[in-house]
């Protein structure tokens, strides 16, 4: 892989709980090597706000001029796009998926593993025999659970029992009702692809009075943060996400191949049974009687897979601490204190902070009476959890702030561009360019913004290839990533937006908020066409284009009294032409003569459609005398020119009266007076035919 190049990321999206995870792991790998990262969105800009298998059909080539190797997330992009990676020179890692028959390094959560452990306890630490599946298998990572799921069940000589589809991966995929769970009798378990899923199973089934555990056992898999809040606690399945991103940034730098496949764990909660999982650790086979390594075991599985925490360095201190404790010496408890914290924040959640503090307590009571050292350890690590969760809450309520102060100057206010960058200066990113579609196709960028002194981002021609601009690639600092999203809502495809921020991973999937700013940014380019459409229709006449009769009398008024001319037009032998040729050839000739009329303007002339076949002209800077003459004379040979309608020669003629504006006491009048000389000059016409 080329040494001077970025990393590049290709995901569904590029924040959130899962997908958010899975960047920040690679961010700090990519950290860590001296490299830059860009995330690249494959879904649109708020797309389908639920994990449904993302957009393989995503084929812009973005940033390839600024990346020298990929990562691709599951369902991110489709076979065809990592071939013309190859093609074009990219080293790529799959993360989270494999392609059949292409030969690419991957990294993968050991999805069976995972769920066999699920299924396995179900069955043998409760006794179950019918268990349910839901969840949405078109995506690959969940058709490989289920298919472990019915596995497990053969193996152990039961069949899969009732199956119930998911529409997607979060709580709005589960719209079964608690009549199909039950239509061949009462399952024993459910068994849920996602944690989502599962708690929006358990929602469906306690509206129709089936309580978890009381009347069926759940599991889900992810093991999200919700999942130990909900009650009843929800029993998941743990993926080693920052492990994976981390080998998959290895195996692109270092160069490998292979599938690499990385354990997950089941956390058993109440929901699956386990309802003493509070209040107790589970066995550990294998330990006997060595309570240091019981302890040194208890912490390893709480630690992330790859994490740089010391487990064996905070097990010893831990015991040694409570050692010298029990016999007065209570020096080591800060040591012990500051490692066990390091391991909380590998991870900071309910269930590290419940492993932790439990197999502590353990560890004192079989080492012997270490009550008070205990009790002040769980008292520190409870408040440095609780910081970790007011943390949580206030960078949520900033974001919350964010969104609202964007909305409300982009769509209700409109006191900004969004063609301006500018307007990222009300998020927290520190750089930012937007690449506009242009008339015919093109990008052109609008001139970027940036928070601190540097480079300025010029504004210009570009292609995909080169988006986001080098100026802001390189504005992005350690630990920040540069993060593009198509600016597309539906049907409107307005190009893309670049932006240098820190992951967002405390939110849900796709309502980070570069997806939010991508998609705000494209519905107010919306609003402020539809507006400009409006207002030209309000201003012009639908068939011609031209000024109506309203938007002329502004343009009138402001030249009441200065040197002009207003023209006064009446088309002769119009009716003929509606008569014999039809309405449609009628309405072709007003639109023909409008464009002719438009080809003998001036800069500063005005032409409108009066109604019917009657047209206005003001004539800026010219006052009675020759020139006032030849443009008259111009224009009747303008309108007066033949017409080709439908294969038909069509001639119509045109009377013209005027009114000098300088002499004017206001549009009205001048009206009236070049209303009357036009009629004048039609009565001489008729008199001399």
């Amino acid at each position: 892989m080329d040494a001077a190049g970025a990393i590049g990321v290709l995901a569904p999206f590029v924040g959130g709980t899962y997908y958010g995870s899975l960047v920040a792991g690679v961010q700090a790998a990519a950290r860590a090597a001296g490299r830059r990262l860009i995330a690249i969105q494959t879904l649109d800009a708020a797309a389908d706000l639920t994990v449904n298998g993302g957009n393989p059909a995503f084929a812009a080539p973005v940033a390839w001029d600024h990346i020298s190797g990929f990562l691709a997330f599951a369902d991110a992009v489709d076979r065809d796009y990592l071939l013309a990676l190859e093609g074009a020179g990219k080293p790529v890692v799959l993360v989270g998926h494999d392609v059949p028959g292409l030969d690419r390094p991957s990294v993968l959560a050991d999805n069976g593993a995972g769920m066999r452990a699920a299924v396995t306890h179900l069955i043998r630490e409760h006794g179950c025999r019918r268990l349910a599946f839901t969840g949405f298998v078109a995506a690959s990572d969940i058709r490989e659970r289920f298919q472990t799921y019915a596995a497990v069940l053969r193996e152990h000589g039961l069949e899969p029992d009732v199956f119930l589809p998911a529409g997607n991966n979060v709580d709005s995929g589960i719209t079964w009702t608690a009549r199909d769970f039950l239509r061949r009798g009462r399952p024993d378990a459910l068994v849920a692809a996602t944690d989502r899923n599962a708690i929006g199973a358990q929602r469906v089934l306690a509206a129709a009075g089936l309580t978890c555990p009381g009347d069926y056992l759940l599991t889900g898999f992810d093991n999200i943060d919700q999942a130990g809040f909900a009650r009843p606690e929800l029993a998941s399945i743990a993926q080693p996400l920052d492990a994976m991103s981390r080998l998959a940034v290895d195996l692109l730098l270092c160069g490998g191949e292979g599938i690499h496949r990385l354990p997950t764990r089941f956390v058993p909660r109440t929901s699956c049974g386990c309802t003493a999982f509070a209040t107790r650790l589970p066995d550990l086979a294998g330990s006997g009687g060595d309570a240091r390594e019981r302890l040194r075991r208890r912490l390893a599985g709480v630690v992330p897979i790859g994490s740089d925490a010391d487990v064996l360095l905070a097990a010893a201190l831990t015991a040694d601490a409570f050692d010298a404790a029990a016999t007065g010496d209570p020096t080591g408890l800060p040591a012990a204190a500051d490692e066990l914290h390091a391991l909380l924040a590998a991870a900071p959640t309910q269930e590290t902070l419940r492993v932790i503090c439990r197999s502590v307590q353990e560890y004192a009571a079989a080492d012997g009476p270490a009550g008070r050292a205990v009790q002040d350890l769980v008292l520190f690590l409870g408040r440095a959890y609780s910081r970790v969760q007011l943390g949580d809450q206030l960078h949520l309520r900033s974001l919350i702030s964010v969104n609202y102060t964007l909305s409300m100057a982009l769509l209700h206010r409109r006191d900004a561009d969004p063609r301006d960058a500018s307007w990222l200066s009300m998020t927290p990113a520190t750089a930012g360019s937007i690449a506009l579609r242009a008339p015919g196709g093109g990008l052109v960028r609008t001139e970027g913004w940036r928070r601190f002194p540097g480079a300025p981002i010029p504004s210009g021609p570009t292609t995909v290839e080169s988006f986001p601009p080098v100026e802001v690639v390189a504005s992005a600092e350690p630990g920040e990533t540069v993060f593009v999203v198509r600016a597309k809502v539906g049907d409107s495809d307005r190009g893309w937006l670049a932006l240098v921020d820190t992951v967002e991973h405390r939110v849900e999937d796709g309502r980070e908020l570069v997806n939010q700013c991508a998609a705000l940014l494209t519905v107010a380019l919306d609003l402020r066409d539809q507006e400009a459409q409006l207002l030209r229709a309000a201003h012009s006449d639908r068939l011609t284009g031209l000024p109506n009769r309203s938007s002329f009398t502004a343009s009138l008024e402001a030249a009441v009294g200065r040197p002009a001319a207003l023209l006064f037009l009446d088309l002769d032998g119009f009716k003929l032409i509606n008569d014999t040729l039809g309405h449609h050839a009628g309405d072709r000739l007003l639109v023909c003569v409008a464009d002719r009329l438009r080809q003998c303007l001036r800069t500063g002339d005005v032409a409108a459609r009066f109604g019917g076949d009657e047209f206005l002209v003001l004539l800026d800077d010219v006052t009675p005398g020759p020139v006032l003459d030849d443009l008259v004379t111009r224009i009747r040979a303008a309108v007066c020119t033949p017409y080709v309608l439908s294969d038909r020669t069509a001639r119509v003629g045109v009377s013209i009266g005027w009114a000098d504006c300088s002499t004017g006491t206001s549009a009205e009048q001048l009206l009236q007076d070049a209303d009357s000389a036009m009629y004048r000059a039609k009565a001489l016409r008729v008199a001399a035919a």
